[in-house]
């Protein structure tokens, strides 16, 4: 519409100055020297406007062809990243289908014209570690940071998480250890951190980084949780000699929650009876006991150190509640064995017998009657059956099947 326009306009002026032209046709006369031009007026506009659009005319073909080389480069770059950007996309798709050898080639062959290069090398770090090629991951990890410094997060998270997957836990700790100096707070990093100490075994280091966990609100709890049970039950089995950690310490940081289950409570009661440190024990289990009835805790109260008239009231009571649980009347009847109270422990062994005969019961009836200094045969026909029933209960355990095809 406008090109339109400016022909009309410019229709319109070229006849208005021809019809003024045919009135008039004017003189010119140009002199130079002895040099003169004697023209009409007409025909030296003609000559003017002709020579105005050849000067404009060659000007513009100067100009493009000066920029002639940068519109060429620009269209072969962009052609390029045209190129590269289809080649990243195959790429990745070869990677998440598995063809790891043409997605690593594709990844890498474009990199230097990719829009997004990081994206291309750390990509085909992946591919070349599902190749086992763990020095091309290497270099490529070392090329995206020469190529994109600015996310050396990025890039070391990426080699970090690689070198664990790969299992060099070592050099998967090194890095993320870098990493955690330079963003204490990188939750991703935290939560690496410690499963590389988990592989490692390193419990009391793990230990020492869970407070930094807790207290970020960009780490879910049950990401950690599973970890700290794992180490703190390592720790209270393996307590560390230092000031700042040891057995006491490691308890104390347990929740009220926590100090009650018998995960917890079991290893500690057994560290705590062999440091000869009965009576610490003797309330968090009766609690513990009171609240779940857990039989191996009721074991580990019979072990305590502590007054047996004590010990034996307690049991008492709470088989009160539970008379036919063999466990129990196993426990309260070694205990009974123990003061010398033969009857009790008569009693006490052959009522379990008779709810169900365990290896246990046998040898501690067995052992009764071998104290008593009674019936030596009794004793010894006891301890076989005792054995007899340890023996068939080992066989369970190793091959169930073996023992239920028999029946």
């Amino acid at each position: 519409m406008k090109i339109i326009l400016l022909f009309v306009i410019a229709l319109g002026v070229a006849t208005g100055l021809a019809y003024l032209i045919h009135l008039d046709p004017g003189f010119v006369l140009v002199t130079y020297g002895v040099w003169s031009l004697e023209t009409s007026l007409a025909v030296f506009l003609f000559v003017i406007v002709v020579s105005f659009f050849g000067l404009y005319l060659a000007l513009c073909t100067a100009f493009n062809v000066k920029r002639l080389p940068g519109k060429l480069n620009s269209w072969n770059n962009s052609r390029r990243q045209l190129t590269a950007h289809s080649r990243l996309t195959k790429g990745l798709l070869d990677s998440a289908e598995g063809n790891w050898a043409r997605s690593e080639k594709l990844l890498t062959k474009y990199a230097a014209h990719s829009e997004t290069p990081l994206l291309n090398y750390l990509s085909a770090a992946h591919a070349a570690q599902s190749l086992g090629a763990y020095d091309r991951r290497d270099a490529y990890l070392l090329k995206a940071g020469e190529v994109v410094p600015d996310r050396a997060k990025t890039i070391h998270l990426t080699r970090a998480k690689l070198q664990f997957a790969a299992g060099q836990y070592e050099q998967s700790l090194a890095t993320v250890k870098q990493l955690v100096e330079v963003s204490p707070k990188h939750p991703i990093a935290l939560m690496l951190l410690i499963n590389v100490y988990a592989k490692l075994g390193d419990w009391e280091a793990l230990y020492k980084v869970l407070p930094s966990i807790k207290k970020n609100d960009k780490i879910r709890a049950g990401d950690w949780q599973s970890l700290e049970k794992q180490a703190t039950l390592k720790l209270l089995s393996n307590p560390p000699s230092t000031p700042e950690l040891n057995l006491d310490i490691i308890w104390n940081n347990l929740d009220k929650q926590q100090k009650s289950e018998s995960d917890f409570l079991s290893i500690y009661a057994k560290e705590k009876i062999k440091q000869g440190e009965s009576r610490s024990v003797v309330e968090p289990l009766l609690k513990a006991i009171k609240s779940n009835n857990d039989t191996d805790l009721i074991s580990l109260y019979s072990q305590l150190y502590i007054d047996a008239s004590q010990k034996i009231k307690h049991l008492e009571k709470w088989l009160q509640t539970q008379p036919n649980n063999v466990d129990l009347l196993n426990v309260l009847g070694a205990c009974y064995l123990q003061q010398k109270l033969w009857g009790k422990a008569q009693q006490t062994l052959q009522h379990s017998i008779d709810v169900h005969a365990t290896s246990k019961s046998y040898l501690l009836l067995g052992r009764l009657h071998e104290e008593q200094g009674v019936t030596p045969d009794k004793s010894g026909e006891l301890y076989r059956l005792g054995l007899e029933l340890s023996d068939i209960s080992k066989a369970l355990e190793a091959s169930p099947k073996s023992v239920y095809a028999k029946r």
